[in-house]
């Protein structure tokens, strides 16, 4: 089967674009274009599906790398109910670095995780790599709300499982011990960081040395000030306006300063990993996180009482939680045993394994049948099955965006400077927007 071009010349500056979109997994150390291509060689064992005898080896190609033991306990099982069948797990790092290359060379896996929101799998979708899956009754059990969403030209392509949402982690005991109520508005949320403050606790936590984490904060909160802020970027973007003239981006640049006035003395000097130390220790009583980031935090400090709660608009207006699906699975279609791969995906989304992925992975599931049992995240967990989200910005931004966009906001939280701020956005928008479709 043919791809076109578009596909098959994936650049490595677009997978990079990518690993900045949703919080996939805690950043790692990043690697050559050599080590990349090293590693993608290695690991693509399987470049046609395997059959020996009666015996099916199936390649899973798992990219949440934060979860390749509950993974590993999961292709056991099926196993075990499928004696005829075989998964042979590939988790590298890097992993969509790798699996770009390994489709540049028509090498793909039977089975993958995916995001079927971002841009690059849609694509995918688009140009017939991966497998109409629409006829499968397994998609029955997935919130309608998500289904709808995950569906390209009204065609499934994934099975979704669990849901990453965006929010304000709050530390519990911090708020009832000094009797602080939690906000729900902008105008609560700076009245409580003022009363923090005034008792001598750092109100936030913050990351501006982590670009990757700056600039998924930034995305976030301008995404939750206009939940279509795309189509204001792609105006900009298209010489039809600027920033100066459209009032989204200077509320996020005085939504984002005036937030530093109750974080670290110097928000640049400190990294994600000090800022999740500060609310472990309960130095700080907030931060603007991921759901994926409440394990980490807990890791540090089990017996903390911290929960996520919708972020308030700085503009004043109703706010929505920023989402993304965080598992999901696609077969390709070059897969020779589609069958198997049918079963596999259907296993997944039983009742029995999507509990136990729930309870394991802990992101919100999207499974009808999953109790959902974390209270840090009950909250989001039922505003994301009501719909109550739009999908995080990034998802629908071109390659390399929210990257590029990274620097000038880190030089903003520096200089101040919100109307240099502007024109930088101004012209990074129509580098990246103008020639967008």
């Amino acid at each position: 089967m043919k791809k076109r071009i578009g596909v098959l010349a994936l650049s490595f500056g677009l997978v990079c674009s990518l690993l900045a979109g949703c919080g996939k997994s805690e950043p790692a150390p990043a690697k050559s274009t050599e080590e990349t291509a090293a590693a993608a060689g290695e690991t693509a064992k399987a470049k046609e599906t395997k059959a020996e005898g009666d015996q099916v080896t199936l390649e899973l190609y798992l990219q949440k790398t934060n979860v390749v033991d509950v993974f590993q306990e999961l292709t056991t099982r099926f196993e075990e109910q499928n004696p005829g069948i075989k998964i042979e797990l590939t988790s590298v790092p890097d992993p969509e670095t790798a699996l770009v290359t390994r489709i540049a060379s028509n090498d793909y896996p039977d089975i993958v995780t995916i995001w079927p929101a971002e841009k690059f799998y849609r694509d995918l979708m688009r140009d017939g790599a991966l497998m109409d899956i629409s006829d499968q009754a397994f998609l029955n059990d997935v919130a309608d709300e998500t289904r709808e969403i995950a569906k390209y030209d009204g065609k499934d392509y994934a099975l979704s499982m669990t849901m990453s949402a965006y929010g304000l982690i709050v530390n519990n005991k911090l708020f009832e011990d000094n009797g602080i109520e939690k906000p729900q508005t902008w105008d609560e949320l700076i009245a409580a960081a003022e009363a923090f403050q005034a008792k001598g606790i750092q109100p936030f936590a913050f990351y501006d040395k982590s670009t990757e984490q700056l600039g998924q904060m930034a995305e976030r909160l301008i995404g939750v000030i206009n939940n279509d802020i795309t189509s204001q970027f792609q105006k900009v973007g298209k010489k039809e306006t600027t920033w100066e003239n459209e009032k989204e981006m200077k509320v996020l640049a005085d939504a984002m300063l005036k937030l530093r006035q109750y974080g670290q003395k110097d928000t640049l000097g400190a990294g994600y990993e000090d800022a999740f130390n500060d609310i472990a220790t309960e130095k700080a009583a907030m931060i603007f996180y991921g759901s994926w980031g409440i394990q980490t935090i807990l890791n540090l400090n089990p017996d903390l009482d911290i929960e996520m709660i919708t972020i308030p608009n700085p503009s004043g207006e109703a706010s929505r939680i920023p989402a993304s699906i965080d598992t999901a699975l696609s077969i390709t279609e070059s897969c020779k045993n589609k069958e198997a791969a049918l079963k596999f995906l259907e296993f997944m989304g039983s009742k029995e394994t999507a509990q136990y992925y729930a309870d394991t992975e802990k992101n919100p599931s999207v499974i009808k049948t999953v109790d959902y049992k974390r209270p840090q995240l009950q909250t989001m967990s039922e505003k994301l099955k009501a719909g109550d989200m739009f999908f995080s910005p990034s998802v629908y931004w071109p390659a390399g965006f929210r990257k590029s966009w990274e620097v000038p906001l880190q030089q903003m939280i520096l200089s101040k400077d919100v109307d240099a701020f502007l024109k930088d956005s101004d012209s990074i928008s129509v580098e990246y927007f103008e020639n967008e479709q």
